[in-house]
């Protein structure tokens, strides 16, 4: 069914209603972009991630050119959490809510006692090692990423990102570093070969995800209890991959043997994700592993070396050719460098059973305001333990899919308003013409399917701006795009009647041919 057939956003909400639903499961019910903020600060610190955002030189090299107009990028957060259906790596570290709250001697005295780190008197979802007994499971027999790459293609998507070794540990492909890999666990199977050449068959540029940090590797020497919980109550105890306390720990030589070889295993891994692949468009780093001197473990200089032409983000580094924002957009000025917003189609980043997927509308909304500052959109999402899709992934990537056969020239090659042009909505320009998006409202701070409020009549304005030729719908067949329009004092001020909304964003294009 193609969007500019639809005439009703009744039709347009029921269609959504079908294709957003899944069984539900534990996910967050309304936004709520502190607590977002909070939550992915506090990970951050935990992983080592600098929360400030430096200005950033990005390489000069040809062909990383392509990355501050890529516009829609997909996540693909994929490992041995997808036996159980859940979160990935993080649902092995406790204490969340002691990140928050300073606990008296007695209560902290009971914590300990009871294993109750996260406040809720429960048992603790799962140990490391528990979770990492999951490996000789993993096996996907179904896995073939040619699948996901034609949709993602067909769906507007430009380049791919996946995680070939998370925070877990557990790496994708038979690597000489480390024993935790597909070399010891699925017969030297490697999952990242296919992956790059679904990426290159299906015309995406490949990226790569790699954690620096290794709570596999570490696992004798880490403290599993979230590190903002360490830091508030620096009494309790050191927790060990059982999540007991750490009745022990190892002596300084041994630590400092250790570290090296830490080191030398992060660096090692990533030469060969450089060298294994061919070109690798995106090298996309999330945190630094717990050794001396963490940023000089491999070298951005040593990188290119190896990919000249790479794009790589400042996770591991602090600098790096573009800003990364995570979870919430926390900007709403035009991007001076290269940046990047990365959040869930779910509430998670793997297959979780049972997440229910934002609403079209939501996610459409939150990729052309990005787009609107000159970022792009990493939209994430993972893959069961068979290596598949569900059915959901690939019904929301043809919605997206139809929004962007109607709309793509709103977002393709196209840059945010210049500094003498406003608009009271995410807007951007090409050329003669300026976009105007109307992001569909929701009930306070939802952003499900339910969540929606039906369209209403709507005013948009555009400053700075010249006598319009036209301004239409452009999901619209010709004889019903046209809008009223008045001009006054170079100002555009426009009428949408809610007849010619929908529940995914609507884009007003304002064509100005005789310039400004």
């Amino acid at each position: 069914m193609r969007l500019k057939k639809i005439t009703s956003y009744v039709q347009l909400f029921a269609m959504a209603l079908s294709l957003a639903y899944t069984p539900v499961g534990a996910q967050e019910k309304t936004q709520n972009p502190g607590a977002e903020t909070q939550t992915v600060k506090e990970e951050h610190a935990t992983i080592g991630v600098d929360a400030t955002k430096p200005a950033m030189p990005h390489t000069s090299h040809p062909d990383a050119q392509w990355f501050p107009d890529a516009g829609l990028g997909l996540f693909i957060h994929w490992g041995i959490s997808s036996v159980r259906g859940m979160n990935i790596s993080w649902p092995m570290i406790p204490g969340r809510p002691l990140a928050n709250r300073k606990v008296s001697a007695e209560e902290r005295a009971r914590i300990v006692r009871e294993s109750d780190y996260n406040l809720d008197r429960k048992p603790l979802q799962i140990t490391p090692t528990r979770y990492w007994s999951m490996a000789p499971f993993f096996n996907p027999i179904n896995y073939d990423p040619n699948y996901w790459m034609k949709a993602a293609k067909a769906a507007g998507f430009t380049y791919a990102v996946l995680t070939t070794r998370h925070h877990e540990g557990f790496a994708l492909w038979p690597s000489a570093y480390g024993t935790f890999n597909t070399k010891l666990f699925m017969g030297g199977r490697d999952l990242l070969k296919d992956y790059v050449k679904a990426c290159r068959r299906n015309g995406l540029k490949v990226g790569f995800y790699y954690s620096p940090p290794d709570w596999y590797f570490d696992r004798d020497y880490m403290n599993f209890l979230y590190g903002g919980a360490a830091r508030m109550n620096p009494e309790l105890p050191r927790l060990g991959p059982d999540l007991k306390p750490r009745t022990s720990e190892k002596p300084e030589a041994e630590r400092i043997k250790h570290q090296a070889e830490y080191a030398a295993m992060v660096k090692g891994q990533v030469e060969e994700l450089l060298t294994r692949y061919g070109k690798i468009d995106v090298l996309w780093f999330d945190g630094k592993p717990a050794v001396p001197n963490p940023t000089e473990v491999i070298t951005i200089a040593r990188i290119r070396e190896l990919q000249p032409g790479i794009v790589i983000n400042p996770r591991l580094h602090n600098t790096g050719d573009f800003q990364t924002y995570e979870r919430t957009l926390t900007t709403d000025k035009v991007s001076t460098g290269w940046a990047e917003f990365c959040n869930t189609w779910t509430n998670s980043w793997p297959h979780v059973h049972g997440a229910k997927f934002r609403a079209n509308g939501f996610i459409l909304g939150q990729f052309v305001t990005a787009r609107s500052l000159g970022i792009n959109y990493l939209l994430g999402v993972g893959p069961m333990a068979t290596g598949e899709f569900t059915n959901e992934i690939y019904q929301n990537m043809y919605v997206v899919g139809e929004w962007m056969k109607a709309n793509g020239a709103a977002v393709k090659g196209t840059k945010p308003l210049s500094a003498g042009e406003s608009a009271s909505v995410p807007a951007t320009s090409l050329g003669a013409k300026r976009y105007l998006f109307l992001l569909p409202q929701f009930q306070a701070g939802g952003m499900y399917t339910e969540d929606l409020l039906i369209p209403d009549d709507v005013t948009v304005t555009l400053k700075g701006a010249s006598r319009p030729g036209a301004v239409r719908l452009l999901d619209r067949e010709s004889a019903d795009a046209g809008l009223k329009f008045d001009y006054a004092g170079g100002v555009v001020t426009i009428q949408v009647p809610a007849t010619k909304r929908s529940m995914l964003v609507d884009v007003v294009e304002v064509d100005m041919p005789f310039g400004r």
